[in-house]
């Protein structure tokens, strides 16, 4: 039964990993678009504060969007991850960072209605390290969903507690 109940947890986990690889991936085009545009960041900032007014999307705000969503869903499975007691070096390591609670903090800013000089939003949107420190963690939670499926057995031994919340 508890196997089942960590089974069906796995599942979920990788479900709430693909949506958030999912968005992404629908991220990447337009990132793409931007970094090759070569504008300055003054007309960036007047074109999106223009395009806000009008409530239009363009490319830089497709792609803040989308990125907002992803680092959402991934704190998801974050959150999920610790509540079920998953357990991976790599993982585990990763979410020792200040990030991960910067992340929360800044999922529930995104999921909840906030202006848009809120720090918990600014915080992520300045600084690219963060946005390349949570795709390694998405990559490190990928690596230990795989390994905690293709070794359930000897996992599920080596690690009693998974899935008993």
């Amino acid at each position: 039964m508890a196997s089942q109940r960590v089974v069906e947890r796995l599942y979920a986990l990788s479900m709430a990993l693909l949506r958030a690889e999912a968005v992404n991936e629908a991220l990447q085009p337009h990132a793409e678009e931007l970094l090759s545009s070569g504008q300055l960041d003054d007309t960036i900032l007047d074109q999106l504060v223009q395009a806000v007014r009008s409530l239009e999307q363009t490319p830089l705000l497709r792609a803040g969007n989308l990125l907002m969503v992803y680092l959402g869903l991934l704190y998801s499975v974050v959150e999920a991850w610790r509540k079920w007691r998953f357990t991976d070096a790599r993982v585990d390591a990763m979410l020792k960072s200040p990030y991960v609670s910067e992340l929360g903090d800044f999922r529930d800013a995104v999921f909840h209605v906030v202006p848009a000089t809120d720090a918990r939003l600014l915080a992520w949107e300045a600084a690219p390290t963060r946005v390349q420190w949570a795709n390694d963690l998405a990559a490190a939670l990928r690596t230990a969903i795989l390994d905690w499926q293709g070794n359930l057995g000897s996992r599920l031994v080596a690690h009693p507690d998974v899935g008993r919340t």
